[in-house]
């Protein structure tokens, strides 16, 4: 082997050395965005659809989960957001109140994330109309919860109150079709069938007993 040839053969060993010794020290990228999951959280004595848009590009959006009043939904895939929290985030809410059949948006801005760590994306309705868009890898009885409302919805002491009473009118307007049903149609029915509208009448002449005592 001559001289050239030996240096040639130094410098390829050195190449292929400084090569796997670059791959190894490489660390793999943090992504620029991450593909997360839609919450949804009521806390409106409304009935209420949420959904998430990006206001940069309409076509992308996520949500629709029907929340009753005072309450919170569940999970629904997936929605971009960037991997770390910049100044000037914001998204679209987009919502509709049942029955009303009109959709409406708000663009709010996206709070830093707690702890500096992504996580599912949460839509809130509140009380007065206004919704929230936080990110947050904690759920919101968690102290780090970045949202306006610490703890999941209480109902009002009036929801409370109107929802018991028409509860009770509805539960009495079926006791009275029952025991009806008892008293004029149940004279040809078979024993069985006649007890089992009996425990029907029993109840529900128990569950307008816990109404009228104040349970729910």
């Amino acid at each position: 082997m001559n001289l050239k040839t030996t240096f040639r053969l130094i410098f390829l060993f050195a190449g292929i050395t400084m090569l796997f010794t670059g791959c190894a020290q490489a660390r793999p990228a943090q992504p620029k965005s991450l593909g997360v999951s839609v919450r949804s959280i009521n806390y409106s004595g409304k009935e209420v659809v949420l959904m998430v848009i990006d206001p940069k590009d309409r076509e992308r959006g996520s949500g629709g989960d029907a929340l009753n009043p005072y309450s919170s939904g569940g999970t629904i895939c997936c929605f971009s957001i960037p991997a770390e929290w910049h100044p000037g985030l914001q998204v679209i809410v987009k919502y509709n109140f049942y029955p009303d059949p009109v959709w409406r948006e708000q663009l709010v801005d996206v709070p830093p994330y707690p702890q500096g760590i992504a996580g599912e994306i949460w839509l809130a309705m509140h009380e007065d109309g206004r919704t929230e868009a936080v990110v947050s890898h904690v759920d919101p009885t968690r102290a780090e919860w970045p949202g306006k409302i610490k703890g999941y919805p209480v109902p009002s002491k009036e929801y409370v109150s109107k929802w018991r009473s028409e509860k009770l009118s509805s539960e009495k307007s079926m006791l009275k079709k029952l025991e009806k049903g008892l008293n004029t149609e149940a004279k040809d029915w078979s024993s069985k069938d006649v007890d089992s509208l009996k425990s029907s009448i029993a109840d529900t002449k128990e569950r307008i007993r816990l109404l009228e005592e104040g349970q729910p």
